[in-house]
């Protein structure tokens, strides 16, 4: 999944970004409120950390940003002032949860894997959509309870897909999540279609019919209807 880390220290900032690239995040940061609004208009983020007393203004604005542009986003406040009210405009703004400065990173950790299991409906690292489930843990898929061979591609296209059941997803946030921000469009594109008729392919043979459709012109829906 996608974060971004909205902080100007430095030294918390490498912290921070570690930790969300061991639980496997592609992450941007920001040290600004101007920079962050131009990240979170053009890219739609799982997961923001997000510190209040930024340089150009109050944190809590970027918030207003995110309900605008994706209602989705997760958004953890990090912060170092402990005044009530403070907490209570973010909670009230749409974030998911508060912790102020200095915290563990362990605890940051386990408040991150909270927050996204509450948005994402996630039950024992498995997620579910119709016939489809993910294990988060063991790249394992399984169709009506039936092991899906899937490649490590084709994995983490279902992964990101059934995270974002009933969303339409374009193949350019597709081919983000597998490769960041490194990719070539055109190339890239064209390996997303080619893995996608794979997929479909594994999933019709599995008893998933048309669980994936095409919003032609755009990316992709997974349609998380009941299994008959």
């Amino acid at each position: 999944m996608r974060a971004l880390i909205v902080e100007d220290e430095p030294l918390l900032i490498e912290d921070l970004e570690q930790c969300l690239l061991e639980e496997h995040f592609y992450v941007d940061t920001a040290e600004s409120l101007q920079e962050a609004n131009d990240l979170v208009a053009g890219e739609p983020y799982d997961l923001v950390l997000l510190d209040l007393g930024l340089p150009d203004g109050n944190g809590l604005e970027l918030l207003k940003s995110v309900n605008k542009y994706y209602r989705e986003t997760a958004v953890i406040i990090i912060t170092a002032r402990g005044e009530t009210e403070d907490k209570v405009k973010g909670l009230e703004l749409g974030s998911d949860d508060y912790l102020s400065k200095p915290f563990p990173i362990a605890e940051l950790r386990a408040r991150i894997h909270a927050v996204l299991r509450r948005k994402f409906k996630i039950s024992d690292n498995h997620i579910s959509g119709g016939p489809l489930e993910v294990n988060l843990d063991h790249m394992e898929v399984q169709v009506n309870d039936q092991p899906l061979d899937v490649t490590e591609t084709e994995y983490k296209m279902l992964r990101y897909l059934i995270l974002n059941k009933n969303k339409t997803i374009t193949r350019i946030s597709l081919a983000e999540h597998i490769w960041g921000n490194r990719i070539d469009d055109r190339f890239s594109l064209d390996f997303i279609s080619s893995h996608m008729k794979n997929i479909r392919k594994k999933l019709s043979e599995a008893g998933a019919h048309n669980i994936i459709e095409t919003i032609y012109g755009v990316g992709y829906k997974l349609t998380a209807y009941e299994a008959e």
